[in-house]
């Protein structure tokens, strides 16, 4: 029979085999986990590389569209409105009547002055016979002083009857002509009662309505607003920061917020000297026209307007988002990826950009790599940092 100590010694051989079997077991999963499950190498950083391609820079701002001629109709004499002779929307020709005014007030007006007129016509013929007798006294009153079969005071007085008389037509001629512009006055307020159109356009405000009594006095009032729709006016209003870059002649466009794909072009017109302010932002108006003959485009529709500022075909490129920091300089700082991921900062001189890519002028060559989103200056410096004080 075992002793105790022979089964002690026995109990603790067992257990340090079981331990042995467990920990070769350990280490053969160890190893079979290791060989089946390769360590994945650090993956390289995004990163784009110089390539060439067409650049075409662009000046985004909101535009309002406008009718390029607009005119306000107004009417040049009181009245009631006596007959609309247009509707809203309706395309007019230059000369065509639009709005009836009662002409009676203004009928009445023109007769009173004719009568006054052909009265002050009669009134000067009875002058010019008063005159023409007159002028008949001084011959015979020279005649009779000649041979002295008259005193001297009645040739002077005959004189001075005449010129009383002469200074009467004089007044009297005076007074016919201003009756007869006063005709004329009552006969342009009656014509007036007969409103045409100045234009070919379109009816596209319509404020007055048959019956109603228009005054005036001082500020003519607005019958109807007249607009030719052929062409459409963008006024665009783009910001400070940016109307260095635009030119008159340059190509702009854009499209509608319906949806369509259609996109409209034109090219810059003018720029207004006279900015406007707008919570502390100063934008100034930039205008240009479209054609609009098949009437797609409406006043007063917003559009998002691109105005191409520039264009460069085939030029070396990178990724905006690999340009760092701007310096003082204007140039900007990239991080080239060389061989191996090395990074190494390069000064970079850019042109053109289009939202997506710059046109490389200075710094880099086709084919390079750089690094995508680099790091600030103050992230750069930090991880230099963090890195010199780990070692």
């Amino acid at each position: 029979m075992k002793t105790t100590k022979q089964k002690a010694a026995s109990g603790w051989l067992r257990r340090w085999r079981a331990w042995l079997i467990a920990g070769l077991i350990c280490g053969a999963a160890a190893i079979g986990w290791k060989l089946t499950h390769p360590t994945a190498e650090a993956a390289p950083p995004p990163s784009g590389t110089v390539t060439l391609a067409d650049v075409t820079q662009t000046v985004q701002a909101a535009g309002v569209l406008q009718a390029k001629l607009k005119v306000d109709v107004g009417a040049q004499v009181s009245g009631q409105v006596q007959k609309l002779h247009v509707e809203l929307g309706q395309n007019v020709h230059k000369g065509d009547l639009l709005v009836s005014l009662d002409p009676e007030l203004a009928r009445s007006d023109v007769a009173q002055a004719e009568a006054s007129l052909a009265q002050q016509r009669a009134a000067l013929d009875s002058r010019l016979i008063d005159l023409a007798a007159a002028r008949r006294e001084v011959v015979r009153q020279q005649r009779l002083l000649k041979g002295s079969a008259t005193a001297p005071t009645e040739a002077e007085r005959a004189d001075t009857d005449l010129a009383k008389w002469e200074a009467d037509v004089r007044g009297q001629t005076a007074t016919l002509a201003r009756l007869q512009a006063d005709l004329a006055k009552k006969q342009l307020a009656l014509g007036y009662t007969r409103i045409t159109a100045p234009m070919d356009g379109t009816v596209v405000n319509l404020p007055v309505q048959e019956g109603q009594t228009v005054i005036a006095i001082q500020l003519p009032p607005v019958m109807m607003t007249l607009a030719n729709l052929d062409t459409i006016t963008v006024r665009t209003r783009v910001p400070e920061s940016d109307i260095q870059s635009i030119r008159a002649g340059q190509a702009a466009r854009f499209a509608t917020l319906a949806g369509e794909d259609q996109r409209y072009e034109g090219k810059v017109r003018v720029i207004q000297p006279i900015p406007e302010r707008a919570a502390n932002a100063v934008f100034y108006n930039v205008l240009f026209e479209v054609d609009n003959q098949q009437r797609k485009l409406f006043s007063d529709m917003t559009v998002q307007v691109d105005i191409v500022t520039g264009r460069a075909a085939q030029v070396p490129t990178l990724p905006i988002v690999a340009l760092g920091e701007r310096g003082k300089d204007g140039r900007y700082t990239v991080q080239v990826l060389e061989a191996g991921n090395k990074q190494t900062p390069r000064q970079v001189r850019v042109g053109l950009q289009d939202g997506a890519r710059a046109q490389v002028l200075e710094g880099l060559k086709v084919g390079e790599k750089v690094l995508l989103a680099p790091p600030s200056a103050e992230a750069a410096a930090s991880a230099a940092s963090a890195a010199s004080a780990s070692k």
